[in-house]
């Protein structure tokens, strides 16, 4: 091997070993960065005004952050605990030392059905779709239009 070569050899393996020591030292061990656990429902039904929560269950968050995004406007809702709308009846919910990170949606109604993005805040970002459609509950009298019945009289109510 000729001079010239051995020094671009050394200069090679010293670029190399500068490069894993200041750029890879700082990415996570693969498996070990933070990941959404898919076993959580992500396909959900709530009813017009009683309160819906969308769960998204994270692992190995470390010191990154949840978010939740609202796809039909690409609204940011919250960003770890905080509630970044205007509209009160978003609040994000985490109890400390748990990988559950909950949207409550107050209220809801027919409108606010569709795509939430839980999100992680690496880079980029990895988010985790959860679907809700809204629906209003359809109330039916079977028989007729009124229905008399004596006081203490027992009466058979069926949800279908």
């Amino acid at each position: 091997m000729r001079k010239g070569d051995e020094e671009r050899e050394r200069e090679g393996l010293w670029a190399s070993r500068r490069f894993r020591t200041e750029f890879l030292q700082d990415l996570p061990t693969p498996g070990t960065g933070p990941s959404f656990d898919t076993t959580v429902p992500n396909n959900l039904t709530g009813l017009v005004g009683k309160t819906a929560y969308l769960n998204c269950r994270v692992k190995n968050l470390g010191n990154r952050t949840v978010s939740w995004v609202r796809h039909r406007d690409i609204h940011l809702l919250t960003v770890g605990r905080y509630t970044y709308t205007s509209d009160q009846r978003f609040e994000a919910v985490h109890s400390p030392h748990t990988e559950d990170w909950t949207l409550r949606i107050r209220y809801p109604q027919r409108k606010d059905s569709g795509i939430y993005e839980c999100q992680i805040s690496t880079t980029p970002p990895i988010g985790h779709p959860v679907y809700l459609n809204v629906v209003e509950p359809i109330t039916e009298i079977m028989g007729g239009k009124d229905l008399f019945v004596n006081e203490g009289s027992t009466i058979n109510l069926t949800c279908q």
